[in-house]
């Protein structure tokens, strides 16, 4: 091969590479441009992702915030209904006391009961129990089992409970054993 030949064939080749190789870079340069924007877009779409779960969150915090205030209003509403209702009691109680004989102390009735009918069955049961203690038989003696359990350290509610009877009229037969023994003393 002669030198001329030889130096046309470099140079061919040369602009053949200069051809060929700005293109690979110009491709791979594409392909690290589309990789970027995938990124860029897949972050995009993750930030996206997380303000619209930051929104439900913060959405959900004032809805439950909401719901803690409504619940509160309503407590306080039936806080303040139920000391209305003491109050009433109170006054009714002091009627009954003022009208029941001297000897006879009656309990309050049950903070509990809204029930016109269960407040007049407690009625009766005060004018029984008013009833029993004109009896010449002592109230211990009628209601032994009573005392014992009260003896024993047992709750009010706990003998009501066991006796099946209203916790006012255990209380009350335990009154008025008590004023019983205080006039025999």
């Amino acid at each position: 091969m002669s030198p001329w030949q030889l130096v046309v064939l470099l140079g061919a080749f040369a602009i053949v590479c200069a051809m060929v190789i700005p293109r690979k870079k110009t491709e791979s340069g594409q392909n690290t441009d589309d990789t970027v924007e995938q990124m860029q877009a897949a972050l995009e779409h993750f930030m996206e992702q997380m303000e619209a779960d930051s929104r439900g969150m913060v959405e959900t915090i004032a809805q439950a915030r909401k719901e803690q205030r409504e619940d509160s209003r309503v407590q306080e509403q039936r806080i303040a209904a139920l000391e209305q209702r003491c109050a009433e009691l109170e006054q009714k109680l002091a009627g009954y006391q003022e009208t029941a004989k001297p000897s006879i102390n009656v309990s309050p009735p049950p903070l509990h009961s809204t029930d016109a009918g269960q407040e007049r069955a407690e009625e009766e049961q005060v004018a029984e129990a008013a009833a029993e203690l004109e009896h010449n038989q002592p109230i211990r003696e009628r209601y032994a089992e009573v005392f014992d359990l009260h003896s024993q350290g047992k709750s009010v509610e706990w003998i009501a409970k066991k006796m099946a009877m209203n916790k006012g009229e255990v209380m009350l037969i335990l009154q008025l054993a008590k004023q019983e023994e205080e006039r025999r003393v």
